[in-house]
This record gives C-alpha cells, sequence and structure tokens, in this order.
C-alpha cells in the first residue's frame, strides 16, 4: 500500500505541474496574440491617419478630432517620435508636446508609474525626446526619495533632471545613490549641457574622485572645450595621484594645445611608462626645442611602445626626419623602431 500511495502522490504532482505549465503556454500564446494584434491596430492607424498628423505637425493645419483608446494613443506616441526625431525641427516638437500634453498626460503617467520597467523607461525616454514637462515633477520625486530602480532607470531620470533641475542632478552627481564608475559618469556627461563641464571645471577639487576621472576621461573626446580647461589640465600635472595625472595628459593630448613645454619635462623620466607614452604624444605639436631633445631621450626609452610614439612625434615635427635618422643611426637598437613608426603611419 505504500508503494501504491507513493506513485499516486506522485501522479497528483505530476498533473498538477503539467497543468501549471500548459496554463503557463496558453497565457503566453495569449498574449503573444494580443501583442500581435495590438502591433497591428498600431500600424493601421498609423497608415490611415499619417497624412492627418503630417499637416499638423509640419504644416501647422488644424487636427482633426482623433480617437484616444490606448492602440491609438501608441500609434500617436510613434508618429510623434518619427517626426521629432527624422525632421528635427523646434516647431515640431512644440506641437507634438503641446498635444502630448493636452490630451496624453494620463496615458504617460500610467506608463511612469507602472509595475513593469520598461514601460517606465518607454516614458522617461519619451520625457527626454518629446520634452514631457509634465512628468518631470514626478520623476523629481523619485529621485528625491531615492526610488532609482536600475541603473538604467536611475540614468534616465537624471538625464531628465540635468535639463529641467540642475541642483537635484548636481546632488547626484556628487553622491550617487547607485555605484558609479566611468561608464555611467560617461553616459551623463556626454548627453547634458556643456555648462555643466563648466561647472565641473570651475569646482574640479570639490568632486568625488570617481567623477573627478570620468570628467578628465570625457575631457579627452569633448571637442567644445575653452582655453581655461588647458589650465585646469596643466595644474593636475602636480596631482599626487596617478590617475588624475595620467587623465589629465591625455586630455592635453586631445586639445593639441600646450602653454609651455617645461611643465612637461619632468614626465620625461617618469617611473610610470604610461605617462612617459603620452607625453610623447603631446610634443608632437610642440616645435619648440625641447621637444626635440625630450624626444630624442624618449627613442632611447626601454619601453617599445613609449620609443615608437617618440619615433612618430618626431615625423610630425619640422625637421623631425632628420632627427629621427640621427638618432636611430647612432643607435643599434632603434631602426626597428623607426621602420614599426613607418608602418603606423
Amino acid at each position: 500500500m505504500k508503494i501504491e500511495e507513493i506513485l499516486t502522490g506522485i501522479l497528483i504532482i505530476c498533473s498538477v505541474i503539467l497543468f501549471i505549465l500548459l496554463c503557463i503556454y496558453f497565457y503566453m500564446i495569449y498574449r503573444k496574440y494580443l501583442k500581435e494584434r495590438s502591433f497591428t491596430k498600431i500600424n493601421n492607424y498609423i497608415r490611415q491617419n499619417d497624412r492627418d498628423w503630417y499637416n499638423y505637425l509640419v504644416l501647422n493645419r488644424p487636427l482633426r478630432n482623433h480617437s484616444t483608446t490606448k492602440n491609438e494613443l501608441a500609434a500617436i506616441d510613434t508618429i510623434f517620435v518619427s517626426y521629432v526625431t527624422t525632421m528635427n525641427k523646434d516647431e515640431i516638437l512644440e506641437r507634438a508636446s503641446t498635444y502630448a500634453a493636452l490630451n496624453m498626460k494620463n496615458y504617460y503617467v500610467k506608463q511612469l508609474t507602472s509595475r513593469d520597467e520598461s514601460v517606465r523607461l518607454h516614458a522617461l525616454q519619451r520625457t527626454l525626446v518629446l520634452e514631457l514637462k509634465f512628468l518631470v515633477p514626478l520623476i523629481e520625486r523619485r529621485l528625491k526619495e531615492n526610488r532609482t530602480g536600475s541603473m538604467e532607470e536611475y540614468l534616465l531620470m537624471l538625464k531628465v533632471a540635468a535639463r529641467y533641475n540642475r541642483n537635484l542632478f548636481l546632488a547626484h552627481m556628487y553622491k550617487p545613490r547607485l555605484t558609479f564608475y566611468d561608464n555611467e559618469y560617461h553616459q551623463l556627461l556626454s548627453t547634458i549641457d556643456d555648462s555643466y563641464c563648466d561647472y565641473f571645471r570651475d569646482h574640479f577639487e570639490e568632486l568625488p574622485i570617481q567623477l573627478k576621472l570620468a570628467f578628465l576621461e570625457y575631457s579627452c573626446i569633448n571637442r567644445n572645450l575653452n582655453p581655461s580647461y588647458l589650465s585646469l589640465f596643466e595644474q593636475l600635472l602636480t596631482s599626487e595621484c596617478a590617475g588624475i595625472r595620467l587623465r589629465a595628459l591625455r586630455a592635453i593630448s586631445s586639445y593639441g594645445k600646450i602653454s609651455d613645454v617645461k611643465h612637461y619635462e619632468i614626465f620625461v623620466d617618469s617611473t610610470h611608462w604610461e605617462e612617459r607614452l603620452v607625453v610623447a604624444e603631446i610634443l608632437r605639436f610642440v616645435t619648440e626645442d625641447d621637444s626635440y631633445t625630450y624626444l630624442k631621450k624618449l627613442m632611447l626609452d626601454p619601453n617599445s611602445n613609449v620609443r615608437k610614439q617618440a619615433a612618430l612625434s618626431l615625423m610630425d615635427l619640422p625637421d623631425g626626419q632628420a632627427v629621427l635618422q640621427q638618432v636611430t643611426g647612432s643607435e643599434e637598437h632603434i631602426p626597428s623602431t623607426q621602420a614599426s613608426a613607418e608602418e603606423s603611419r
């Protein structure tokens, strides 16, 4: 009897599991059906009403009444994003933003307060693209209450704050509620207004170390820097932090100018080969006599990467080819470096 009872129990359990799996399977099929049906309705609406929205958004003609079912609102949302991002005109953005504020507020508020993170992300993205200012107070409240969500969601909320609430944004940059590394800071720095970079430049010493490093790293690719940034970078060359010094050198190399070659003499003999490498790169646009002296010394560097960069920099300078030949002719181990440099060019 015991074996029969055990087998009966196993059979019941297997039947229950099978029933649950079947329910899940049919539920997923039903969800897929609803999604495809919704997708079809959205596409049909766009196809049938695209002319009306073109007349309204582009030609500024009156818009006839449109019903506002969930699928139709989703279709209008798609139309707005398409026109705003492809045509990139302020008047189109203004009309789309105004219509959304008057007729789609509940639609977007429900998305922003949804339990589904993907839906909230959609609302945050639309806040930035369509400038949905009516959502900003809700986003600010979440940030103030430290309801950050995932890293992706948190970064999107901070991008909104950067546009509409400077103090709140800076507070989170100084003390992020989630752990930020270079990548997270870079995502924010690359999308915010340049005035924030000016602020970080002027208050550099007050910044947390990770933001300092990320700001310098971002400065290497930012092409909108004025001469005041060079002053900061050169001040940082005396920093006790090796990471700051190296990133400051990289930023100067990207900037393409220096104030005085004497500031860089110490790095020719640096114990860090990365610093010697970057200073060799910087000297490519310095035509003073000292530049040739430093590069000749770096051509004898024990690190092959430094020697190669020194050769490349000499080849970019007036009379650099002659100096390069002079050095390679007097040192037996250098010719391979020159050949390698020529191949890199």
